[in-house]
């Protein structure tokens, strides 16, 4: 299968991004901006089948444990069980059908030679008349490849020729003249570290089960492996790995770690046990006092603030709240009486 067209592709965008910005890293960057779009569907597919996985975990592991030394049984009965309900097990995978190809043509469409894929006619023509002016392409790759150390004022962006490595840049130059590309590099490594480590986070925010060894060192292997490969990349194709690991970080914290969040509060997956629980809402019973202190107002139990509801004081005021003061003042009008008789 040949990647022309994408190649053609990739050098169209590439030329329509440079005519507005004259900055031919921007155009990558644009570039990867709106791949990463296009991808952007099939990436959110990706992670509701990851979701889904997690979800029929437990029920995968009991068939799995069920039917151990019968293989043939085993399989067929998990093909059942995700057919019963809905779900594709290689869904996750579409992303990569996808991805991995737009990457190679990238990488290719600048370790060939940007120009060979370029437009070079009308206004889309303007970014190869910037890089070979009015040579032909066969003469324009015999220019720049004999003219490295000085490329065109096209390929230049952040201090470095977009067309070359940081090994080419390291020969015809010193390292100080290189640093540019290894700082580049170094962010793919970090970028690519950090994007595992947190795939591995929200795993593990919604699973019991640790990360097993083998991902622990593919996330300390992979990108320092990575960055080797990139010690041979042209620039241009280093910057797209780049802002492709940004947007996916950027994509992972604010869309697919909301569809994890929306898995757990509808219940499909449950937070890692010892984690924060969402709080409880059980409606009240149906006894439950009307005023929140324990008790009804003006119940029994409440006091004399139900008591006085009850029995105000103006309707009995010899038994009123305060009996004490009531059978003093009781008492007296008797004694004044009986002084009254005896005179």
């Amino acid at each position: 299968m040949t990647l022309d067209p994408l190649y053609r592709v990739i050098g169209w965008l590439l030329a329509l991004f440079y005519i507005p910005t004259h900055s031919l890293g921007i155009a990558v960057i644009l570039l990867t901006i709106v791949i990463m779009l296009v991808q952007f569907p099939l990436t959110a597919k990706q992670a509701k089948s990851m979701i889904q996985m997690q979800r029929v975990q437990p029920e995968i592991k009991k068939i799995q444990q069920k039917y151990k030394d019968d293989k043939q049984k085993q399989n067929e009965e998990l093909l059942k069980f995700y057919q019963e309900n809905k779900i594709n097990p290689l869904a996750g995978c579409l992303p990569l059908i996808i991805t991995i190809p737009i990457g190679i043509a990238v990488f290719r469409t600048f370790s060939h030679g940007i120009q060979k894929h370029l437009p070079q006619s009308g206004r889309m023509g303007e970014l190869y008349h910037s890089i070979c002016g009015t040579r032909s392409t066969g003469a324009c790759t015999a220019y720049l490849n004999h003219n490295q150390d000085n490329p065109p004022s096209a390929l230049h962006f952040l201090g470095m020729s977009l067309n070359l490595s940081a090994r080419q840049a390291q020969k015809l130059g010193a390292f100080g003249d290189a640093w540019p590309y290894y700082v580049v590099i170094a962010l793919v490594a970090f970028t690519g570290w950090y994007q595992v480590k947190q795939t591995q986070a929200r795993q593990l925010q919604t699973s019991n089960t640790p990360v097993n060894a083998q991902m622990q060192a593919m996330t300390k292997i992979f990108p320092v492996f990575f960055a080797f490969i990139c010690l041979g990349l042209n620039a241009g194709a280093t910057i797209y790995f780049v802002v492709s690991n940004i947007w996916r970080i950027g994509q992972q914290h604010l869309v697919i770690g909301k569809l994890y969040d929306q898995a757990i509060a509808a219940g499909d997956l449950k937070p890692k046990a010892g984690g924060p629980a969402p709080p409880a809402k059980d409606p009240p019973p149906k006894d439950a006092p009307a005023n929140g202190k324990g008790q009804p107002s003006g119940s029994k139990g409440s006091g004399g603030r139900g008591a006085a509801a009850k029995n105000p004081p103006d309707k009995n005021p010899a038994k009123g709240a305060n009996g004490s003061d009531n059978g003093k003042s009781q008492g007296m009008s008797s004694g004044a009486r009986r002084k009254k008789r005896k005179r």
